[in-house]
């Protein structure tokens, strides 16, 4: 009896395994799919958050430069040239101003995916505006943000990573843009260099900077790397590089607005 009874039991559990195991599979492929919903219903919430925001990418320089001068701030009766053409890579002999482009076109690709609004300040190598004029270009635009793109040059041929120039004080550009700028600035410059797996080169904070002093609307300068290091000037000029810069902007404009 003993016996009838345990086979019983066996016949019963191997009826009863599959359906245990249908079950166990139906249960855990319902909360996954409840969680990819989830994680779905996230990113498309930050995504339309995204949309209600502009962001102004500015590529620096021009293939000519413009020495005629122009006030460095409103108020002030310091004066500088209107615009310097740039630096060139040391290896590639590429000028900066190109560089700069395509860096900023990378960009514009990476905020659009990710559901922001772009306006280039310039789509080809000829913009004949001195920096004033492409400040109050952004600051017209109603977007939100005013981004431009360098890249840098140094003595010491050493020198690598991104930096970032922000005000070094309220004078010409007001507190609230002042303050805002400062934590744009600081949001780019870490994501930026996590992208790139690049240690920062730092902030630069000076009242110096034409571009900034006009601003009135959150306003960085983003130095992406220096042409004056061989290595570094060859990364800035491909595209692969190109595009963790581009993420790492994204990534630094989500946190400045909280989206991350």
């Amino acid at each position: 009896m003993k016996k009838y009874k345990v086979m019983f039991m066996i016949i019963l559990f191997a009826c009863l395994f599959p359906a245990l195991v249908a079950g166990k599979v139906t249960a855990d492929a319902a909360s996954t799919s409840v969680q990819s919903s989830s994680s779905a219903k996230k990113t498309l919430s930050i995504k339309k958050k995204r949309s209600k925001k502009t962001i102004f990418i500015a590529a620096g320089h021009q293939k000519s430069g413009i020495s005629s001068k122009e006030k460095l701030a409103p108020g002030s009766s310091a004066t500088k040239a209107k615009l310097t053409s740039g630096t060139t890579g040391v290896s590639t002999h590429i000028p900066e101003y190109k560089t700069n482009l395509a860096i900023a076109k990378a960009t514009k690709k990476a905020l659009e995916k990710a559901g922001y609004n772009v306006i280039m300040l310039r789509t080809t190598n000829n913009c004949p505006l001195s920096n004033q004029q492409r400040t109050k270009k952004a600051n017209k635009s109603g977007a939100d943000l005013h981004i431009c793109i360098h890249c840098n040059a140094s003595s010491s041929s050493s020198a690598t990573g991104p930096l970032v120039c922000v005000p070094a004080s309220s004078k010409y550009v007001g507190k609230k843009i002042y303050n805002k700028s400062c934590k744009l600035g600081s949001k780019l410059l870490s994501s930026v260099s996590k992208a790139t797996g690049k240690k920062s080169h730092g902030t630069i904070r000076s009242n110096y900077y034409t571009t900034i002093n006009w601003a009135k609307i959150p306003t960085v300068i983003l130095e992406c790397g220096f042409m004056s290091n061989p290595t570094e000037d060859r990364q800035l000029n491909s595209s692969s590089y190109q595009k963790k810069i581009a993420k790492g902007i994204v990534n630094g404009v989500d946190k400045y607005f909280g989206f991350k």
